[in-house]
């Protein structure tokens, strides 16, 4: 495995930086790519991708299934909600309607490539109204159930100031697809160590 990241205390500043301007915002605005789960937390280098095992979805999560047979699994306490034709998305709302927690799953269906990854996913945000789009690290040749993928970590600001902390990954094998979780900066400290279990079973 090759990996590219940004230094502990570079992604630290980001995320302090991040959370000091508020998680506000009621929804993620694109669709494009709970059970407790221990050790949950921000962790030291999100770019590292060190918490990445394949390994089979959590006994009594939930599954969905996308339309090229990729799947998603999600905890049963996190709601599926509607978006792309094909892609399964889920999350985790507060009482108020607010994003703390969010997963997506959509077939491959553009120009994106494991090798141009990074750069596509990064252009892509920026492309949907996305501001301030860091990338705070990504890896090549990571390995899912259903084959080998390239991840990134990235920060951002939406339209609607809300600011998230996402990890994408494009996913090849039989049923190629994108993973998308994200978080607001501070719930990420709750729900990171979830959404890295769901894009662990990929």
């Amino acid at each position: 495995m090759t990996a590219i990241s940004r230094s502990t205390a570079v992604v630290t500043a980001v995320l302090a930086l991040l959370a000091s301007g508020g998680c506000g915002g009621t929804a993620l605005h694109r669709s494009t790519a709970s059970a407790s789960v221990a050790g949950a937390g921000v962790p030291a280098a999100p770019g590292s991708f060190s918490w990445l095992r394949a390994q089979a979805p959590v006994a009594g999560w939930r599954v969905a299934r996308t339309s090229n047979g990729a799947t998603l699994a999600y905890p049963p306490s996190w709601r599926t909600l509607g978006g792309d034709r094909g892609s399964a998305s889920a999350a985790l709302l507060d009482p108020s309607g607010r994003y703390l927690g969010y997963l997506n799953l959509t077939p491959r269906e553009g120009a994106e490539s494991r090798a141009s990854w990074v750069s596509f996913r990064a252009r892509h945000n920026r492309a949907e109204g996305d501001r301030e789009v860091r990338v705070l690290g990504s890896a090549a040749g990571l390995r899912f159930r259903s084959g080998a993928g390239t991840c990134l970590t990235d920060s951002y600001t939406t339209s609607t100031d809300a600011h998230y902390v996402e990890v994408a990954c494009l996913i090849g094998g039989a049923s190629p697809a994108v993973v998308v979780g994200a978080a607001p900066p501070d719930d990420w400290r709750t729900q990171g160590a979830t959404i890295e279990r769901a894009i662990s079973s990929a």
